[in-house]
């Protein structure tokens, strides 16, 4: 006995429609009709790029009315927000300027904040940030001698052996 159709539960179901919603998956198994009465694309169903993705995912986060329309149009490219929602990617590093204040909002509600703050392992403690921070310091110090900086190498050296000291710490 085939699968039948969720929604209308008369006719066999012929694709299987995923789709997220508050972080909630939802499946579905679906006739081909029914699919098309929820606007399943069926020609371009399965066809998704990294930036349909992207595209999708902007959609779904996009709250104010101003994001929705997006009468922001970048000067150097004439991309306007709408555009970038489609496809997902800038048209030009100008847009980046040009959609700011949408792409902060968008920043904080996909990341929870508008600084990358990296990727270190938990389990290996304050400490892995210390000896991350030093050796920025490192090529800091190198780049102020370099560059006959004494006053500002003679502090980062200070700040170099003060996180040493945090580091050899049991």
């Amino acid at each position: 006995m085939p699968l039948m159709c969720k929604m209308c539960g008369s006719r066999p179901a012929t694709i299987h429609y995923t789709e997220i919603v508050n972080h909630n998956v939802v499946t579905m198994d679906l006739c081909a009709q029914c699919a098309e009465e929820k606007g399943i694309d069926l020609k371009t169903a399965g066809n998704y790029g990294l930036g349909d993705l992207a595209a999708g995912f902007i959609n779904s986060v996009a709250q104010t009315e101003t994001e929705k329309i997006g009468k922001v149009r970048c000067p150097q490219c004439g991309y306007d927000y709408s555009d970038f929602k489609k496809v997902g990617r800038l048209g030009c590093p100008e847009c980046y300027r040009a959609f700011e204040a949408q792409l902060l909002i968008l920043l904080r509600q996909i990341h929870g904040s508008t600084q990358h703050k990296g990727k270190s392992p938990e389990h290996l403690g304050p400490k892995a940030m210390i000896r991350k921070e030093l050796i920025d310091l490192q090529d800091e110090l190198a780049r102020a001698v370099e560059k006959e900086e004494y006053e500002r190498a003679a502090k980062i050296r200070d700040r170099i052996k003060e996180l040493q000291d945090k580091v050899q710490e049991p």
